[in-house]
């Protein structure tokens, strides 16, 4: 039977340098797929629901925190991340940030994720396949010098954005907090300052809703 999510994994650096410990940031995406032509039809259509998502850290990484959801921490080394659902054709993405430790030079395990989710319309529990993410740390100078991704980058900035509106929802009673509204302008200006850098029109439309939340 088909899987009904397909997830990538992608880190904020591909090679990060030996010796040197730094913070990283892994973003998970996951879309739904269709099961059939009649679930193609229905585009709306769940297609899984009671996502979970369990990974398991070696000794050189430390979890510092989540951007788009909540993680658990489980036995050992382990994190349990609740997902809910989602639609058929539907994307989702969170960002975990994590502290690496200085290795030697070389390529070395990181994490060991597992999915498992509820599969309508008979709610099986399915897993999927057990998935190994390595880092790949070297001595190389070039290495220092290199950017970060910008696709991981920018849904980082995406999700504080979801994040401050959040907050600005819930103090709406405080909608003249001069703290809130710095916090909200701050990450308007990362967006702009982002899009201008790359020439992404989301980011761009994204600021905008932002700057028009300080104008209400």
């Amino acid at each position: 039977m088909q899987a009904s999510i397909q997830p990538i994994f992608t880190w904020s650096r591909s090679r990060i340098f030996a010796g040197n410990s730094r913070n990283l940031i892994l973003l998970v995406e996951w879309k739904g797929l269709s099961q059939g032509e009649e679930a193609r039809k229905k585009s709306r259509k769940v297609v899984a629901r009671e996502i979970e998502l369990r990974i398991w850290l070696e000794s050189h990484l430390t979890f510092i925190g989540a951007h788009g959801c909540t993680a658990e921490a489980g036995e050992g080394r382990s994190l349990l991340l609740r997902l809910g659902k989602i639609h058929s054709g539907a994307r989702k993405f969170i960002c975990l940030e994590f502290e690496t430790k200085g290795m030697p030079a070389g390529i070395h395990e990181a994490l060991w994720l597992q999915w498992q989710y509820k599969q309508p319309p008979v709610e099986r529990i399915r897993e999927l396949p057990l998935q190994k993410l390595g880092l790949e740390y070297s001595h190389h100078t070039d290495v220092l010098a290199m950017e970060g991704s910008f696709h991981v980058e920018k849904h980082l900035e995406l999700l504080k954005m979801i994040r401050v509106l959040e907050e600005a929802s819930s103090f709406h009673n405080r909608s003249n907090d001069p703290v809130l509204a710095e916090r909200i302008r701050r990450q308007a200006d990362k967006l702009l300052l982002l899009a201008a850098r790359s020439g992404d029109m989301q980011l761009v439309k994204e600021a905008e809703v932002l700057y028009k939340r300080l104008e209400a």
